[in-house]
């Protein structure tokens, strides 16, 4: 493997110069050194070691990603996102199940400090992210993926979509279609992102005028349990409870695209047909929604540009007292089979 020395002997420069131009110390280095420098490692296909990084800076060139369970396809995509976004600038992903268990999440988080990992990114989406604050104060810097930018404190970043809005544009799809009788299907409201798409269902459904019309089905659940390991299943159990109310609704929205995904297969069961029968939409547009028959309406996060801006606030310069930052995004509805106008 090619040495600091060789990228040194083959761009013309003192080793000192391509250390500097790997740790971004740039500013009394000329263009054509730099040039001659990026022209040395990518033709010996240089990699700087990690372990002489670790023992001269204490880093690593590496970032942790926490996410409650790659069983559901929608942490898969945040995974690959950011794993893709991350390599582009030169680091690789260390990827944990936590379950959204803080305990468990403190502790991955506190192991990858201890291996030099000085950024993570947590999708739990928890109400309260103290448990990662006292990390944070230490220089551990944290992005709260599809967190509440409320709880940005020094050292958390939130990088999120507008949760609110999602909830918001779907009423205003199913309204605009004639329906009125809609039911939001969620589980429990214990995480930032489920309490703030409430929040936009029950403003836009208010603002509509629904009244009663509108209903919040909620998945029962223990407490501290989130469901993310088998939301699909417990759309299929919701979907009876729901083929038995009466009257019946003519729209549903799912929290996510994976309940969905079980809502649509408990009420083709039961021989209720979408749209004919009910309207459906879900939430993130998995690439599976698409594959549905009928394809579903979905609301969907612009994942590479999230992924993009969580990336960046770990990589970026600065203090690790530097303000956190809320970014949040604007979700993007997507029409298809899976919602009509209703037939009464």
């Amino acid at each position: 493997m090619a040495t600091i020395l060789d990228v040194a002997r083959a761009a013309g420069v003192s080793a000192s110069s391509v250390s500097n131009f790997l740790n971004d110390r740039l500013s009394k280095m000329t263009p054509a050194t730099r040039e001659r420098i990026e022209a040395a490692i990518g033709q010996l296909n240089y990699r700087p070691s990690q372990v002489a990084l670790q023992l001269k800076t204490g880093k690593t060139a590496t970032i942790g990603l926490l996410v409650p369970a790659v069983a559901n396809p929608f942490f898969g995509a945040i995974a690959m996102a950011i794993q893709r976004a991350a390599q582009a600038r030169g680091y690789q992903v260390i990827l944990c199940n936590t379950f959204r268990d803080p305990q468990r999440e403190r502790e991955f988080a506190a192991d990858l400090m201890a291996l030099g990992v000085r950024g993570i990114i947590t999708g739990s989406s928890l109400l309260n992210p103290e448990h990662l604050s006292e990390l944070a104060s230490r220089g551990l810097t944290v992005v709260a993926f599809e967190g509440d930018a409320a709880a940005a404190a020094p050292g958390i970043h939130v990088v999120s979509v507008d949760n609110v809005m999602v909830t918001t544009l779907a009423v205003d799809h199913l309204v605009a279609l004639g329906h009125r009788r809609i039911t939001y299907v969620t589980g429990p409201a214990q995480t930032a992102a489920r309490v703030a798409r409430l929040k936009g269902f029950r403003a836009a459904t208010e603002r509509h005028g629904l009244g009663d019309e509108a209903r919040i089905h909620e998945i029962s659940l223990p407490q501290n349990q989130y469901g993310d390991d088998m939301i699909a299943e417990l759309g299929v159990d919701a979907a009876l409870a729901l083929a038995k109310t009466s009257p019946r609704p003519t729209a549903l929205i799912a929290m996510n695209d994976l309940l969905a995904i079980g809502l649509a297969a408990g009420l083709r069961e039961h021989g209720i047909v979408i749209p004919d029968d009910i309207a459906m939409v879900g939430i993130d547009d998995l690439f599976l929604a698409r594959l549905m028959n009928p394809p579903m309406t979905s609301l969907r996060q612009p994942l590479s540009a999230m992924a993009e801006a969580a990336v960046d606030c770990l990589v970026a310069d600065g203090t690790e007292a530097a303000p956190a930052t809320s970014l949040i995004f604007a979700p993007e509805l997507i029409v298809r089979q899976s919602t009509a106008r209703t037939a009464g």
